[in-house]
């Protein structure tokens, strides 16, 4: 088996509903991939697409908590991002809504990524699941900032920094 059939990754997007469903199998356990999560020098390496750059201000994953992020694009340009995290589990879920952008003119949208263990200690299977507040908004997610693509980078630079 070659390491990209170890870790098979899966886009759908449903023309009708607005949501997207990223899911990519592992090479790195669950606690690996929790403390990705949670460490602000390591979600600055692998939060955003390739090309991208992560400077975290605020992060406090738990219910109630903020995630205070400024991603810069490869041509220098800048984007604030505040996240709120409802449910999390530790380890397993974190739930969490974007505030949306006045700027780009979107609503707030709703993301859970789950981390599911399928293999003891050697391979986990993490989804990210985005729900949109309109089909407008999803078609400029998918669209214009090719979300689709953006999160398969994500839980790909996800997966290099959590197998370090």
């Amino acid at each position: 088996m070659t390491a990209d059939e170890a870790r098979p990754a899966r886009v759908t997007n449903d023309p009708v509903a607005p949501d997207l469903d990223v899911s990519r199998v592992m090479i790195a356990s669950p606690q690996q991939i929790w403390s990705a999560w949670i460490d602000p020098a390591a979600i600055a390496r692998w939060w955003g697409p390739d090309g991208f750059t992560s400077t975290v201000r605020d992060l406090d994953v738990r219910e109630g908590g903020r995630f205070d992020v400024v991603m810069r694009g490869p041509d220098g340009s800048t984007f604030d991002n505040l996240y709120l995290f409802g449910d999390v589990e530790a380890g397993k879920r974190v739930t969490y809504v974007h505030q949306g952008s006045q700027e780009h003119g979107l609503a707030p949208s709703r993301s859970v990524m789950t981390i599911a263990e399928v293999e003891a200690g050697a391979r986990t299977l993490v989804t990210l699941r985005s729900f949109y507040a309109s089909e407008s908004d999803r078609r400029k997610h998918l669209v214009d900032f090719q979300a689709a693509a953006g999160a398969h980078q994500l839980l790909e630079r996800l997966e290099r920094v959590a197998a370090r």
